[in-house]
C-alpha cells in the first residue's frame, strides 16, 4: 500500500500529539474543593464541621533527597470554599515532633529553611503561571509569583491572607484563607485550576510534593483543583489613603498622598497613585563593589507596592526597564492583566523631582500553551531628551526542563546613532539533582537605555557563557550529598579582541550532620583599554545546619585581583533566642595589595511581638575605603554609622503604622542626620 507525502507527514504529527498529550496527562492528581455554608475558623486546628466534607489530597512524592521513593511523613490537604475566600486545612504527620526546625517569624523572610509548607495555584490553568503562599509553625508568611514554568520566581508580590498554624500530637497542622479578591482568574462561572503543595521537612530532610514534578516551581506538571463554582469575583475598589511626617535637620516635612485599585475584571487590575511616599522605610543593605574601578553599577530590588503587581512580566534577558530610576514621584498610573492568553503590562509614571517622563508596554502571547512571545517598549523624556527601547523575545520549551530563551533588543537616544542592537540566545534547564545552561549574547556599542539596568561592561560585546552541575553520592554513606560544577564566560569587544574570559569550578560536601563544606576556584582575564589583568581566586566556605535558618557559615577567599593580592573574609550566623526573636550579624572584610583594608559590618534584629506588631533594628557600620592598615578591624577608621529602627502595626490587611528613626553618622565630615519617620496608611475597600 503506497502512503503519499503528505499522509506519512500527518500520520508522524497525529503520533507525536498523541504522545506529548500522554506525557502531559499522565499522572496528574486531582483534588476537588467543596462548597461550604459555614467557614473554618483560622486557628490552626483542623477541628471545624466543614473539613469532615473534604476528601483530603495525600499520595505525596518524594523530590529530594531521593526522588520517587515512598514519603516517610506523610501530608493531608483539605479544600473548601464559599462566596469570598478558599480555604485549606493541612495535616502534616511527623514522626519526631520535638525536631521540627522553626526559626523565621517574619514576613518573606526564609521560611523554606524551617519545616514549612508551600501552597500554588495556577488560577489560568495555564501550566504556566502561578501564585505561591508559603508558612512555618511560626505563622510567618512568604508569597510572590511563579513565570514561565518557573523560568523567573517573583517574590515581591504580597498578598493580603491569613494562616495559622499549631503544633499537634502527631505532627502539625497549618490553616490557610485566600480572598478570591487577591487573585486573578478567568472570568466564568466554573473553574478549573492548576496546583500543587510542597512540603519541607527539615528532621529526615525531605521535600515532597503532591503532583509528580522534578522542582517546586515546575507548574506544567501540578495537579489540577475542581470543584469551583464561582458566580463572578467581586469587584474590588481599595483607596489606601496615607498621612505621613518626617522629621531631619530641625525641619519638620509633612506628607500626604493617596493609591487605588480597581479590579476591572477577575483578570484585569488597574492601579493609580498621586503623590505616593516611597520613602525608604528599610535600609538596603551595603554592597561591596569589586568591579574594575568600582565601574559596575550595583542593583537594588524594588520594595515599593505600586510597582509589584504585574512587575515580574517586565523580567527579560536585557532590563530595559529598571524602577529604582525612578525617586519622587508626582503621579503614575498603571493597567495589568491576563486576557484570553495574552498578558499585558501599561505603565506611566512623571517624577517630581526630575521632572522626567517614564513608561512601558509590555505584551505576552501565549502559543500552543507552552510557548511565549514578547514584546517590550520603553520610554523615558526629560524635555526634548527621550531614550527609547523596543524588543521581543521568544521562549520554548525544548525538552524536560531544559527551556530556549531569545530576546533582541533596539534602543534610540537623542543625539546617538550607530549600532544600537542587542540579542540573546539561551538554553538552560535545572533540577534538584543537576543543572546547565549555554547563552550566547551581543550588545552594540551604541546600545543604551537611560531607564533600564544596563552593564556598562557588557556594551560593544559579544561572546558566549555557560554552565552545568550535578549532585552524585545523593543519601550515601556519611554523605547527603556532594556536588559539583563548572562554567565559562568569554567575551570580545565586537570587531576587536578578546575583552573578558573566565573559568570556574565548585564543589560542595554536605554531610549528614547538617554541615557544608565547600571550595570554589576562578580564573580570569579582563582588559579595560590598554589595561590587562588576569585574576586568579580560591574561595573555601564552612556552613552549619544546611538547609535551616539557624546556624553559623564562614568564607575565606584570596587570590590576585587586578594585579594585587586580594583576600576577603565573611562570617556571619543566625541566632533564634526566643521564639520570636532572631539576631542576625554579618562581618565582612577586604584585603587589598599588603595593607589596604576595607571591612562592614550589619546586624538584623526582628522581633516579632505579636501577630500584628513587629519591631526590626537594622545596624551598619562601615569603613573608609582604601584603609592603609597593617590591621584588619580598626574603629578610628570607621567611615560611616547607619542604624535603622523600625516599629509597625497591621490594624487589618493594608491598615498599617509605621514608626521610623534612621540616624546615620559620617566619622570622616563629623556629620550626623537623625530622620524620624511616621507614616500611617489606611485601606479602605468597598
Amino acid at each position: 500500500m503506497k502512503v503519499t507525502n503528505t499522509r506519512l507527514v500527518s500520520l508522524i504529527y497525529f503520533l507525536l500529539l498523541t504522545f506529548h498529550f500522554s506525557l502531559t496527562f499522565a499522572q496528574v492528581p486531582v483534588v476537588s474543593a467543596v462548597r461550604v455554608s459555614t467557614p473554618p475558623s483560622i486557628d490552626g486546628k483542623l477541628d471545624d464541621s466543614c473539613w469532615q466534607f473534604c476528601i483530603p489530597a495525600t499520595d505525596f512524592y518524594m523530590v529530594n533527597p531521593n526522588p520517587g521513593s515512598p514519603v516517610t511523613q506523610s501530608t493531608y490537604v483539605h479544600v473548601c470554599y464559599d462566596d469570598e475566600k478558599i480555604y485549606f486545612g493541612i495535616h502534616m504527620a511527623e514522626a519526631k515532633p520535638d525536631a521540627i526546625q522553626t526559626t523565621v517569624n517574619q514576613r518573606d523572610g526564609g521560611i523554606y529553611m524551617d519545616d514549612s509548607f508551600e501552597l500554588i495555584l495556577d488560577t489560568y490553568c495555564d501550566r504556566r503561571n502561578a501564585y505561591y503562599f508559603m508558612s512555618n509553625l511560626n505563622g510567618a508568611k512568604l508569597d510572590g509569583r511563579i513565570i514561565d514554568d518557573g523560568r523567573n520566581t517573583d517574590s515581591n508580590w504580597d498578598g493580603h491572607w491569613q494562616t495559622k498554624s499549631q503544633r499537634v500530637e502527631d505532627g502539625w497542622e497549618m490553616e490557610i484563607a485566600i480572598p478570591f479578591a487577591e487573585l486573578s482568574f478567568p472570568s466564568r462561572d466554573s473553574l478549573v485550576w492548576g496546583i500543587n503543595f510542597w512540603r519541607i521537612e527539615r528532621p529526615h530532610w525531605e521535600n515532597t510534593s503532591w503532583a509528580p514534578v522534578q522542582e517546586w516551581n515546575q507548574v506544567s506538571r501540578y495537579g489540577t483543583l475542581t470543584g469551583l463554582v464561582i458566580k463572578s469575583k467581586v469587584k474590588r475598589f481599595e483607596i489606601l489613603p496615607f498621612v505621613a511626617a518626617r522629621f531631619e535637620q530641625d525641619t519638620l516635612t509633612p506628607k500626604a498622598g493617596i493609591d487605588f485599585e480597581y479590579d476591572v475584571a477577575s483578570n484585569l487590575i488597574f492601579n493609580a497613585t498621586l503623590l505616593p511616599d516611597f520613602a525608604q522605610i528599610e535600609a538596603d543593605p551595603l554592597q561591596f563593589n569589586l568591579s574594575y574601578e568600582e565601574g559596575e553599577e550595583l542593583y537594588v530590588p524594588e520594595k515599593r507596592p505600586f510597582f509589584l503587581e504585574g512587575g515580574s512580566i517586565l523580567r527579560t534577558p536585557f532590563r530595559l526597564f529598571y524602577t529604582r530610576r525612578m525617586n519622587e514621584i508626582f503621579a503614575g498610573a498603571k493597567l495589568y492583566g491576563k486576557v484570553k492568553s495574552t498578558e499585558f503590562l501599561v505603565l506611566d509614571v512623571q517624577t517630581k523631582d526630575t521632572e522626567e517622563n517614564f513608561s512601558v508596554l509590555r505584551l505576552k502571547q501565549e502559543l500552543f500553551g507552552t510557548t511565549t512571545l514578547g514584546a517590550l517598549v520603553t520610554h523615558k523624556q526629560h524635555g526634548d531628551t527621550v531614550s527609547q527601547a523596543a524588543a521581543i523575545d521568544f521562549n520554548l520549551p525544548v525538552t524536560g526542563r531544559f527551556l530556549f530563551t531569545s530576546q533582541f533588543a533596539a534602543t534610540h537616544n537623542t543625539g546617538v546613532s550607530g549600532d544600537r542592537w542587542a540579542g540573546h540566545v539561551g538554553i538552560e534547564g535545572e533540577t534538584g539533582s543537576y543543572g546547565a545552561g549555554l547563552f550566547a549574547d551581543r550588545i552594540g556599542p551604541d546600545f543604551w537605555a537611560d531607564q533600564g539596568f544596563i552593564n556598562t561592561y557588557d556594551i560593544d560585546r559579544q561572546g558566549m557563557s555557560g554552565y552545568a552541575w550535578n549532585k552524585f553520592l545523593q543519601d550515601k554513606a556519611g554523605f547527603q550529598w556532594i556536588d559539583a560544577g563548572a562554567s565559562f564566560d568569554i567575551a570580545q569587544e565586537i570587531g576587536d579582541e578578546l575583552a573578558f574570559a573566565e573559568t570556574e569550578f565548585w564543589t560542595n560536601f554536605v554531610l549528614r550532620s547538617k554541615w557544608r563544606l565547600g571550595m570554589e576556584g576562578t580564573r580570569s582575564y579582563e582588559r579595560y583599554g590598554d589595561a590587562e589583568f588576569t585574576n586568579r581566586t580560591l574561595r573555601l566556605s564552612i556552613e552549619s545546619n544546611v538547609g535551616g535558618a539557624a546556624g553559623v557559615a564562614a568564607i575565606y577567599r584570596f587570590g590576585t585581583i587586578y594585579d594585587l593580592p586580594f583576600t576577603f573574609f565573611h562570617f556571619g550566623f543566625l541566632a533564634i533566642p526566643l521564639k520570636r526573636l532572631s539576631v542576625f550579624p554579618i562581618f565582612q572584610a577586604i584585603k587589598w595589595g599588603d595593607t589596604r583594608w576595607q571591612w562592614l559590618t550589619n546586624t538584623g534584629i526582628s522581633y516579632q511581638m505579636t501577630d500584628k506588631a513587629f519591631f526590626r533594628v537594622y545596624l551598619q557600620i562601615a569603613s573608609e575605603t582604601g584603609t592603609e592598615t597593617e590591621q584588619a578591624l580598626v574603629l578610628e577608621h570607621i567611615e560611616n554609622l547607619s542604624s535603622n529602627f523600625l516599629f509597625g502595626y497591621e490594624f487589618t490587611p493594608g491598615t498599617i503604622l509605621y514608626l521610623v528613626y534612621n540616624q546615620t553618622r559620617n566619622f570622616d565630615t563629623k556629620s550626623v542626620d537623625h530622620i524620624f519617620v511616621t507614616k500611617f496608611t489606611c485601606s479602605l475597600r468597598f
